[in-house]
């Protein structure tokens, strides 16, 4: 029995250890993998600043500014995933608040 729960928690962290959301957040201290629906909390297809750091708790201004290719100070959709592509985070990432 006990062989079987350590090999089932060695494989669960080899399954997260290669994940691209667990390397993405492990190499950049924090992970901004997120699905733009879930962010978007206001419904209007754009990601405010107070929206951007409710979702994101650790959020620093620069990578909301990063993310705001624009600079309209809003991320939409097309922005949004641009960023995450950039950075590694996958179109599939983000299913829980970070």
């Amino acid at each position: 029995m006990k062989n079987m729960i350590f090999l089932s928690v060695f494989i669960l962290i080899a399954v997260l250890a290669a994940s691209p959301a667990f390397s993405s957040s492990h190499k950049k201290g924090h992970s901004y993998a997120g699905h733009f629906g879930h962010i978007d909390t206001s419904g209007d297809d754009m990601v405010s600043w107070d929206e951007f750091k409710a979702h994101f708790s650790h959020a620093e201004t620069k990578v909301f500014e990063e993310a705001d290719g624009n600079d309209d100070e809003l991320i939409d959709h097309d922005e949004w995933h641009e960023f995450k592509e950039k950075h590694g985070y996958g179109h599939g990432e983000g299913h829980h608040h970070d």
